[in-house]
């Protein structure tokens, strides 16, 4: 398993905090579970007021985002210090190790460029931020937010010529049809 340690002073209810994110449990072991599956086990410790995150490293990249932002919400509502250093995920083209919250950003947008490489030429869905299908086709390009990382635009060939979309999230995701 893999495992951050969140580390605070004890000026909340650490239970309330927890619960309040959707994870539920008793005593002070919790767990959070999406679509029926344990995503994360956490074990809270009052004498040194700390807060233990496990979860599996087989996840994919979609439970390791929603991981992710669970630990960084529980990080800023329980104004926590982490030592992430037991959830090495992969690493970044520099050789730098990527964890759950170090180095997340820029291994996220390293994997979502290799995926969108290998989607070149290949039949796609374009979804906007409401996952509302815009188009599909074969994947030609996009073009990225610098900011925000997010997709702002897409190019696909459909039934109709090449053709552009454009949104402020846009997801582009594979058919998996030929």
């Amino acid at each position: 398993m893999l495992s951050a340690i969140l580390q605070f002073k004890n000026e909340q209810d650490v239970h309330q905090v927890i619960e309040k994110l959707g994870f539920k449990g008793q005593m002070n072991q919790f767990k959070y579970n999406v679509k029926n599956k344990t995503l994360i086990e956490a074990v809270y410790e009052p004498a040194p007021n700390s807060l233990t995150l496990q979860f599996s490293p087989g996840l994919n990249l979609e439970e390791y985002t929603m991981v992710h932002e669970k630990i960084v919400q529980l990080k800023q509502q329980l104004h926590a210090k982490i030592d992430d250093s037991n959830s090495l995920l992969g690493y970044l083209k520099s050789g730098e190790g990527a964890y759950i919250v170090t180095n997340w950003q820029k291994w996220y947008e390293f994997l979502q460029g290799a995926k969108l490489t290998t989607l070149e030429g290949k039949k796609v869905r374009v979804l906007d931020k409401n996952d509302k299908e815009l188009a599909s086709g074969l994947f030609v390009g996009y073009t990225k937010d610098e900011q925000s990382s997010n997709i702002v635009e897409c190019t696909v060939i459909t039934l109709f010529g090449e053709r552009s979309f454009q949104g402020s999230n846009l997801t582009i995701e594979p058919t998996n049809e030929w």
